[in-house]
């Protein structure tokens, strides 16, 4: 299933998926036993460059590609992301803790910056599925792109009263630039 969901994304975008390959040499399976088990978990950790932590199963069967497609992708961003503060902070160093739209609880601006990322990414990836992917899949991309295009207006708003550093306030320029047509469409 990691291969299909990486082809998946090789389908997509040759580079980013020859990028995970180079980059993220590790993908380790993990289960949440607490968790309910269609949660799909997944997480990544600074600490570890280049380890993907997924889950591979959702219940008592394989998760569908798509999902762990996005599940790579969202941690594949973490990771670059990662990568990028150790040369060069996107944050002030700050106790500012923020609403993420994804999070129910709060999160420091880094936390914030780091879903921007990645949901910027995970949102061209379904609008592929909605465009390319299998039919079973459409609604939910459908869904999936409202959702995040809500959150990242929502997001953006937020970060501008965060203490960003000149690298973190290009981010997200960046990554707003990137954003606005289908934030203007929202």
């Amino acid at each position: 299933v990691v291969e299909e969901a990486l082809q998946i994304v090789e389908a997509w975008r040759p580079a980013l998926a020859a990028e995970i390959r180079m980059a993220c040499r590790a993908v380790q399976f993990v289960r949440d036993p607490l968790a309910h088990p269609e949660k799909i978990v997944s997480f990544s950790d600074n600490t570890v460059p280049g380890a993907l932590y997924v889950s591979v199963w959702q219940g008592d069967r394989l998760i569908d590609p798509y999902d762990l497609a996005d599940s790579l992708i969202h941690e594949h961003r973490h990771q670059k992301l990662y990568l990028l503060e150790r040369i060069s902070p996107t944050v002030e160093p700050t106790e500012m803790r923020v609403v993420s739209p994804w999070r129910e609880d709060l999160r420091p601006p880094s936390g914030l910056l780091h879903a921007v990322f990645v949901f910027v990414e995970l949102r061209r990836f379904w609008e592929f599925v909605r465009q390319d992917g299998p039919a079973r899949l459409h609604n939910r991309a459908v869904n999936q792109i409202r959702d995040t295009d809500e959150h990242l207006a929502e997001a953006f708003a937020t970060l501008l009263s965060c203490p960003l550093t000149q690298t973190g306030r290009s981010l997200t320029e960046v990554l707003k630039k990137a954003s606005e047509p289908a934030l203007e469409a929202a």
